[in-house]
């Protein structure tokens, strides 16, 4: 898959002479504060929305290319990427995209977010200690010692629709997602992401809720690797997946599509599928309506 060439699909805005109707004409659009396509825009944009909220108009298709890290998102910003890509460069030294604050409210939409590199901690692509909604957008090559690609902390919220993430990568728990707050994935795509250690698609030590989502060819390939599509552990960890697919992940060690330690996961109209070594036989506590 060229996931560079991935179509991301957005929502035009209906100008106010857009559409009149006998006696009534059509609400003006909200708004916004459109960033030019630098860098130095961008993180003045971000500077300035913290201090009273607002919604940020990407450049359509532009390439962010970062050296130094964003400001935290601190306030309710909306992003609306329209096709355009926040990137590291190649060259510049290890940070993560978007850091959301535990007062902050980021909705992303229509973007992409690549190549974050959270060496040592959490969410390499984007970390939420607050509340996070990724709409239509998609979150790949990115890096963290946990959750590689989008990380919620303890007492955040995250909200993934419409999404793929692929391609990222963590040193231990999470490669594609991580979650220890409450995470919902939604009619999303988690594909070819890796950890070492456990959850090579998603891991989740809190309350994650999948719906109507595929979670395949992932993997958790260290020494210690398993649940190569998802591994829910703890005592708070609650997974419920709902007219979804795990499907052709892989691990070290069984199982290679969910790991359960400790927490609860409930399959709901839910195929569980064609993984290695095995689906879910392997894990310390069984998960009910899985086979082998």
């Amino acid at each position: 898959m060229n996931h560079s060439k991935l179509a991301i699909r957005t929502l035009g805005a209906l100008g106010a002479a857009a559409l009149t109707v006998t006696g009534l004409a059509a609400t003006p659009a909200a708004a916004q504060t459109f960033v030019p396509c630098t860098t130095a825009a961008l993180a003045t944009a971000i500077t300035n929305a913290n201090t009273s909220g607002d919604t940020l108009a990407l450049a359509p298709g532009c390439i962010y290319t970062l050296t130094t890290p964003l400001p935290d998102i601190q306030n309710t910003i909306v992003i609306k990427g329209d096709g355009a890509t926040i990137t590291r460069g190649p060259a510049a030294p290890a940070f993560r995209i978007l850091t959301v604050d535990s007062t902050g409210n980021l909705d992303l939409r229509d973007a992409i977010i690549a190549n974050g590199d959270a060496t040592g901690d959490f969410g390499g692509g984007i970390r939420n200690d607050g509340t996070l909604t990724v709409r239509r957008s998609l979150i790949r090559d990115n890096h963290a010692d946990f959750s590689g690609g989008i990380g919620g902390n303890t007492g955040s919220t995250t909200n993934v629709e419409h999404s793929l993430i692929t391609a990222n990568s963590a040193l231990y728990n999470g490669g594609g997602l991580g979650n220890d707050g409450t995470m919902t994935i939604d009619k999303s795509t988690v594909v070819n992401n890796n950890a070492l250690e456990l959850g090579g698609g998603v891991a989740n030590d809190g309350t994650l809720n999948i719906s109507q989502s595929n979670v395949y060819d992932n993997s958790a390939s260290g020494p210690a690797g398993a649940g190569g599509g998802i591994a829910n552990f703890g005592a708070a960890g609650t997974t419920t997946l709902t007219r979804s697919k795990v499907t052709s992940n892989v691990a070290t060690n069984a199982p290679g599509g969910v790991f359960n330690n400790g927490g609860s996961v409930t399959l709901d109209f839910t195929a569980v599928l064609a993984n290695n070594p095995t689906n879910c036989f392997g894990s310390p506590t069984a998960v009910p309506g899985c086979v082998a």
